[in-house]
């Protein structure tokens, strides 16, 4: 059973692995155009990038017309013409278009990659995200090796073979579809702690690819530094997924600003080769990060029913913000070649860490009623269980007046009847901090604080009348008094 998952798993995963490489094989191919004279142009076409994920969230049911495998088309043309400017690049506005090109088509793949995980569920998403993380580390540590010409080549090729995927993949539609635009922004709201949580994981994730985008070893190729950590990564996340379960958001967040800390601390009093492997370093911690990131993306949409392309959008348009901030932030104090920027920049980063650490990273949501409560709770529902129809038919009027989606039904009728955020967690094969997390989600829809509250919305519904039984039915029923 498990090997036949992860087999699925790697299927699917092939095209996200190949886009991966190829997002990853544009930075090291050209990062001397992100660096020197370069550097304003590389902020622009990062702040582009940015708002580009903001625009097409807001443009999500524009984008679900298209539909992912005309997408695919649009998004490959971007990436193969953006990648072949940039070769040919000898102006400082060719390299700009050419970048640009690349990163639209970058955004493209990214929001199809997002709705495709939106139909799985966590444990699924997991899988294959670390499959695509395991067979994109191969990619591009074949590409490394290889000479220039071979490596351009293969960029070209990997936007096609990730474009030819993402057309023959066809997942499972039939449980469930996803809301509109509008239904989407009316029925969830992203939490200011979420959106920075994402935005930091980025930031640290930009900062490691600017400790490795050089080739400051003389015997290893830059990319394998990025190739090798998140191979490694993938291949342990994946192995904890089906022999660990220690890996969750919680235990990450809790040890985010320890497994920082250990490699942006030193930067400034060690030679750039040791630089080199921090970077590593953080590229393998933080694989980790990404892929929980990315999953709970997809939990987002997938629980809540919405729009996966404005969930996608949204989340990545601070995800990457953070990235460019770290990388531009940290080439910047590198380039000056002096310590005191490069201390500057690691003490102002390390500070955000902590304060994030100390109010951004915690666990927010409600952890659990009091005995009093619980103990009220139990009391209404043994109250209640005496009058099981009228009961039900209060709890479809609660369903029905808040607009309810299908997977917040479930919840909600699982906490009625008494059950706590580790039971959901089980059941949807989540961490037991996105469990809370969807109830608390569900309490702000219903103006609620606690589970009690929960129970006495449902008490104090008015239950709608009984549906009378069709004509022929009384008449059955009369002559058989």
């Amino acid at each position: 059973m498990i090997a036949q998952s992860i087999q699925k798993s790697f299927e699917r995963s092939f095209g996200t692995a190949c886009f991966l490489a190829y997002f990853a094989l544009l930075f090291f191919r050209h990062t001397e155009e992100m660096t020197g004279q370069y550097l304003p142009y590389a902020a622009a076409v990062g702040i582009l990038f940015v708002i580009v994920f903001a625009a097409c969230a807001h443009v999500s049911d524009t984008l679900d017309k298209i539909g992912p495998a005309r997408l695919s088309v649009v998004a490959c043309a971007l990436c193969a013409g953006g990648a072949v400017l940039l070769e040919g690049a000898i102006a400082s506005p060719l390299v700009l278009i050419g970048g640009l090109l690349s990163l639209l088509g970058c955004v493209v793949f990214f929001l199809i990659l997002g709705k495709n995980l939106a139909f799985y569920d966590h444990q699924e998403r997991i899988c294959q995200l670390a499959a695509a993380f395991i067979v994109g580390a191969a990619i591009i540590a074949i590409a490394s090796t290889l000479t220039d010409t071979a490596m351009f080549i293969i960029a070209l090729v990997l936007p096609v073979l990730t474009a030819l995927h993402l057309c023959t993949l066809k997942p499972n539609k039939s449980s469930f579809s996803f809301a509109s635009l509008a239904s989407s922004r009316k029925n969830h709201r992203f939490s200011v702690t979420t959106l920075f949580t994402t935005a930091m994981t980025g930031f640290v994730w930009g900062i490691a690819f600017c400790l490795i985008a050089k080739p400051m070893h003389p015997t290893v190729a830059a990319p394998l530094y990025f190739a090798l950590p998140f191979a490694l990564g993938g291949l342990i996340c994946m192995v904890d997924l089906f022999k660990f379960k220690k890996i969750s958001e919680h235990s990450l967040l809790r040890c985010f600003a320890t497994a920082a800390f250990v490699a942006i601390a030193p930067l400034p009093f060690v030679p750039e080769w040791v630089q080199q492997l921090c970077g590593a370093y953080l590229f393998l911690v933080f694989s980790f990060d990404t892929i929980v990131c990315f999953s709970a993306m997809g939990e987002v949409a997938r629980f809540n029913q919405i729009s996966p392309y404005w969930v996608f959008g949204i989340s990545l348009a601070y995800y990457f913000s953070g990235a460019f901030i770290g990388y531009l932030g940290f080439e910047w104090a590198i380039s000056q070649e002096q310590t005191v920027p490069l201390l500057a920049a690691c003490f102002f980063t390390l500070l955000l860490i902590v304060w994030c650490s100390n109010f951004v990273f915690q666990d927010s949501y409600p952890s659990g009623e009091s005995l009093a409560d619980l103990a009220e709770a139990s009391t209404s529902l043994l109250k209640n269980e005496s009058r099981p129809a009228l009961w039900q038919r209060k709890i479809d009027r609660i369903v029905e007046e808040y607009e309810l989606t299908a997977r917040q039904q479930e919840v909600f009728r699982m906490l009625v009847r008494g059950r706590n955020a580790q039971y959901v967690a089980e059941k949807f094969y989540i961490s037991n901090s996105t469990a809370k997390a969807h109830i608390h989600n569900i309490y702000r829809k219903l103006d609620i604080h606690s589970q009690q509250e929960l129970i006495n919305l449902v008490e104090n519904a008015e239950a709608p009348a009984p549906e009378a039984p069709p004509a022929g039915q009384k008449a059955d029923m009369s002559s058989a008094r």
